[in-house]
This record gives structure tokens, C-alpha cells and sequence, in this order.
């Protein structure tokens, strides 16, 4: 059997992906990039309908949040990706691809082995900080080579 190239690249490994959540290496073979974001702004008319809520530079390429009518993207490199399109990834207690507050989010480029992620790790808007469910967080995780876009959510004490 030949494999097709239509076929989706494996996920990313746990360990990248609770690396991403963090914004810090779990394990010796994932290496965090922390995005610091000093200066965002806001631009209307963005692109395809989409307002940009959240946007900075980063090497020189527009990275952050946008907004449309009906959606939410991710914007690396100046391209929207949409976050309903997101591709979940693991048991994510059925919480289904949702919206996030970008100022209180985490911004990382993660790589594990020959992989690279764009990361966006945040705690739902630091719902419940006095309980348990302050360890409980989401995040989108962009394949820079084939730009899948997945959405995680985890306990990352566990």
C-alpha cells in the first residue's frame, strides 16, 4: 500500500504538547522558545473579515489573536488560521475549540526532534484560580511544516 500524501501528519507528541501548555520543557527532547510580547496592537480589517484583536511582530512577521463574525484565528506570518478548523488531539474532556483571552495567554515556538510548533497555552481566562481547575489548560498547536492547527486541552499536573 502506498501512503498518500492527503494522509495527516502524526500529532504532536505529548510532550511537546504539555511543553506548549506550560511554556517550558517537560522533557530533554522538547525546546521552548518563549514568544515575550512587548508591544501589541490592534488592526481592523485585518484580513478575510477578520479583525486583528491581538497582533505583534516576530521576526519581523505578523504573529497573534484575530476575530471574524463567527470565528477566531491564529495569525502566523501574516496567515489566519481558523480555530474551528482545529484538529483535537488527545482526551480533551469535551471541551470543543474555543475562544481565548490573548493577553493572558502564553506565546512559544516549541520543536521536538524535527518538529516545530507555533504554541498558545492559556488557562480559560484563569477560571477557578483557587481550585483545581486553575491546572486545567488549553492551547493551539500549529505545525509550522504542514500548518495542522491542533487544539489541546490538559490537567498539566498529571
Amino acid at each position: 500500500m502506498v501512503a498518500s500524501s492527503i494522509e495527516r501528519a502524526a500529532p504532536p507528541s505529548e510532550n511537546l504538547v504539555k511543553s506548549c501548555l506550560q511554556a517550558r520543557p517537560v522533557a530533554s527532547s522538547v525546546t521552548i522558545r518563549n514568544i515575550n510580547v512587548d508591544e501589541a496592537f490592534r488592526e481592523d480589517d485585518y484580513a478575510d473579515g477578520f479583525n486583528a484583536g491581538y497582533i505583534f511582530k516576530y521576526g519581523g512577521a505578523d504573529m497573534g489573536y484575530a476575530e471574524g463574525k463567527s470565528d477566531q484565528a491564529l495569525i502566523y506570518s501574516g496567515k489566519l488560521y481558523r480555530l474551528s478548523k482545529s484538529i483535537p488531539i488527545g482526551n480533551n474532556g469535551e471541551v470543543k475549540s474555543t475562544a481565548f483571552n490573548p493577553m493572558l495567554a502564553q506565546w512559544s515556538l516549541a520543536k521536538d526532534g524535527k518538529h516545530q510548533y507555533f504554541c498558545v497555552g492559556f488557562n480559560f481566562d484563569g477560571l477557578g484560580q483557587s481550585g483545581s481547575f486553575q491546572n486545567v489548560h488549553g492551547g493551539y498547536l500549529l505545525n509550522l511544516k504542514n500548518k495542522d492547527l491542533y487544539f489541546v486541552v490538559r490537567d498539566v499536573r498529571q
